[in-house]
């Protein structure tokens, strides 16, 4: 029998053309992956929670949108978490739709004095839902509310804040003149605070915070009114040590140990002849001595020394010293 290869060319050909197609693809899931960073806190009569929602899928796809967000709060029921009986309990809070970072706040009056549990999870384009994301605990506070009267003075070794309110802690914050945004500077454990970070010459605005550890997490007060402080320097150096007077030639000779703060700046002598009142001798001068020339012969005087900054401020005169000019 002839063979005819010359037939099976056009069909050969015809197999080639068609290309491999592969093996069906699955259908897309549509399952968002899951929220993995629910948190939130207790703020005054609010609970703040966030958390972020991928638009990715569990497939890896990258979703177009979700069709809802399922945020649940419910009370943290004793003998043990279980998921079903947790859900069961629980209520919904509203979220509006969407991607991306989710804020979310609600009252947190219904649930105080109590331990609660939040859960969230986004919902695919075609209504599968994504699991539950990790649990968040607050224990709530009741009755928590804003430091009062806070009030500022100024010290030589900073700004000293006081004000009212119950503790355990307070937190304070502060904006220095120049600063965009306040930032916080400490944590008091008691109605007080010494600002020794604050430069004299400067502008200071203090808020506070009410804090309570609730061993979940730390509840915040509403922040306080805010006070706002020219920080200045009015603060005399200290009054002079050492002071003495001595007899010299047609002279009495006056010595006292030198100040040390930084920014002393001199001296003022005063004299008062016999019982009379003292009276500033001369100009501030920058020695620890001086020489009276013009005391009579004879005569009783008291003398005594201040000390000045370089602000003007002035110290308390030292205790008088009596001498009779020779």
């Amino acid at each position: 029998m002839q063979h005819r290869p010359y037939i099976l060319a056009p069909v050969f050909l015809s197999l080639v053309g068609c290309g491999y197609i592969g093996d069906p693809m699955p259908p897309a899931l549509n399952i968002p992956v899951p929220i993995e960073d629910l948190r939130g806190i207790q703020r005054g009569a609010r609970i703040y929670l966030s958390f972020t929602a991928s638009l990715e899928a569990t497939d890896k796809v990258m979703l177009k949108s979700l069709s809802g967000l399922e945020l649940r709060v419910g009370v943290n029921q004793p003998g043990g978490f279980d998921m079903e009986r947790w859900l069961q309990s629980s209520s919904q809070i509203d979220v509006k739709p969407g991607s991306g970072e989710i804020q979310v706040e609600t009252p947190s009056a219904p649930w105080e004095g109590k331990q609660i549990i939040f859960a969230a999870r986004s919902i695919g384009p075609t209504g599968r839902p994504a699991r539950w994301s990790n649990l968040l605990v607050l224990n709530i506070a009741a009755g928590l509310k804003p430091p009062e009267d806070l009030t500022l003075t100024g010290t030589p070794r900073g700004v000293f804040l006081q004000w009212k309110g119950a503790g355990p802690q307070w937190r304070v914050w502060r904006q220095a003149e120049g600063e965009q945004e306040p930032a916080v500077i400490g944590t008091a454990g008691e109605p007080g605070w010494l600002d020794q970070t604050a430069e004299i010459g400067k502008s200071y605005s203090y808020t506070l915070q009410q804090l309570i550890p609730t061993g979940t997490a730390t509840v915040e007060s509403d922040l306080s009114k805010t006070v706002t402080i020219r920080y200045a320097d009015r603060f005399p150096p200290a009054t002079p040590t050492g002071f003495a007077a001595i007899s010299g030639l047609k002279t009495i000779e006056l010595n006292w140990d030198r100040n040390t703060e930084p920014d002393w700046k001199s001296c003022q002598v005063y004299r008062a002849e016999g019982d009379g009142p003292l009276r500033k001798l001369g100009p501030p001068i920058s020695a620890a001595s001086f020489s009276d020339t013009t005391a009579a012969s004879g005569k009783k005087y008291r003398y005594a020394i201040s000390s000045i900054d370089e602000s003007g401020n002035e110290s308390a005169p030292c205790a008088p010293v009596e001498i009779v000019a020779p």
